[in-house]
């Protein structure tokens, strides 16, 4: 594929040639913004439980209000369904917890390698479990999601999968990060490839070369900015951990520790900042790289969202969400030293937690996700559409529970 082809700027003919984009999302920000507002508090007076139910709620939204062709997706899961799985998913993971609970209480007072070792087999196979919640994930979705009367799917194995992607995040690390690209390609790659709409299957034809042609230009740049932080000030950093154990012993060390902040060079972190906004450009560039290389058969997809619109949306969300958080920082610090009330600073980071953070999901999701869903929808170009016409629904057996592991480990989101 050519740079031309996924430049941000250069419409689609397909879509240039057609008066309506054949993909419409057309959820309303208020009606959602009561769904979420409710679901949070549901949530929290039911102590979690209700988030199965909030969760599908919030799919179910999405998807009877986002339309290919003229005809609305279906979501066809169910709260109870994602119940179910969780509690299964804990009959693997209370067990494993407790087996890793016994082996450190009785690992004190071995070699310090012994410990070492148990803690990064654990991890590793959380991490191993959490690209299997992923599969899983996928797969439940996919078979609860149809069009026009017909399921998608996804066949191929979770196990599989999470070897894969354990193998190449491993190679990514070991890189340094520079084989991402290969890592995301891989994975794709293999999802696509066993993931069917009714009987027909679907493909992912894409290069870890052609994305890491792109990826080096922020991988780079930022790996130096963060190493060059960390070099330039691990002194500063290890007098601030003497600085915590006097606070742990109740000493006043506020003005001391802004001293130290005072000797940190900041300058690397600017290069590092500078990578990350360069990976939003990034991640626009691969997400229209992989979808035209995405087949349903014979029909193709392109997709031509403009990089400075989703920095426009992000820059409009994020920037006053920041300089609130600032706002909020730099009062924590202020009234300690200048009214001798901690009780305040305390007062304000725990409203900032319990009240700003859930809040800022919600205004996410509303302005953020949705105008970035109704824009993708509405660049989309589909050739070869009547193809659609033919599929048939598959005979294949869905799982009869939730996403299990997923939910148990936090992943996936809504």
């Amino acid at each position: 594929m050519t740079d031309q082809e996924i430049n941000p700027e250069t419409p689609s003919p397909l879509l240039a040639a057609s008066s309506k984009p054949p993909t419409l999302f057309g959820g309303s920000r208020m009606p959602l913004f009561w769904l979420l507002l409710r679901n949070l508090l549901l949530t929290i007076i039911t102590v979690g439980i209700y988030r199965f139910w909030a969760k599908t709620r919030v799919r179910q939204f999405f998807w009877r209000h986002t339309k290919l062709l003229g005809d609305r997706l279906e979501y066809l899961g169910t709260g109870g369904e994602l119940l179910i799985g969780f509690l299964v998913a804990l009959v693997v993971l209370v067990p494993l917890g407790a087996i890793y609970s016994l082996l450190q209480f009785f690992s004190i007072g071995q070699t310090f390698w012994l410990s070492l070792t148990l803690d990064a087999v654990y991890y590793a196979l959380i991490l191993f479990l959490i690209q299997i919640a992923i599969y899983r994930m996928r797969r439940y979705r996919l078979t609860r999601t149809a069009w026009r009367g017909v399921r998608f799917g996804l066949d191929g194995s979770s196990f599989k999968y999470a070897l894969i992607s354990f193998g190449y995040g491993i190679l990514t690390l070991l890189t340094l990060f520079l084989a991402r690209p290969w890592w995301r390609v891989a994975t794709m790659k293999y999802f696509f490839n066993h993931a069917r709409f009714g009987t027909t299957p679907l493909s992912l034809d894409c290069s870890g070369g052609w994305l890491f042609k792109r990826w080096i230009v922020i991988a780079i740049p930022g790996a130096i900015g963060i190493v060059a932080f960390y070099g330039l000030n691990w002194e500063t950093f290890a007098e601030l951990s003497t600085i915590d154990e006097k606070s742990a012993e109740g000493q006043d060390v506020t003005h001391e520790m802004l001293a130290l902040f005072q000797q940190i060079e900041y300058w690397p972190l600017a290069i590092f900042i500078a990578s990350s906004l360069m990976s939003i450009w990034y991640s626009v560039v691969e997400f229209r790289y992989m979808v035209s290389g995405l087949r349903i058969d014979a029909v193709s997809i392109q997709s031509n969202i403009p990089v400075p619109f989703v920095y426009r949306i992000y820059a409009l969300f994020w920037l006053p969400v920041l300089g609130l958080v600032g706002l909020i920082t730099l009062s924590t610090l202020y009234f300690p030293l200048h009214l001798d009330a901690p009780s305040i600073a305390h007062m304000l980071t725990v409203l900032t937690v319990l009240v700003l953070f859930p809040l800022l999901g919600i205004f996410k999701t509303i302005f953020v996700d949705v105008t970035l869903l109704k824009r993708v929808c509405a660049t989309l170009s589909i050739e070869n559409v009547a193809d659609l016409e033919k599929v048939v629904q598959s005979s294949a057996d869905v799982p009869s529970h939730g996403e299990g592991l997923a939910d148990a480990l936090d992943v996936g989101g809504f």
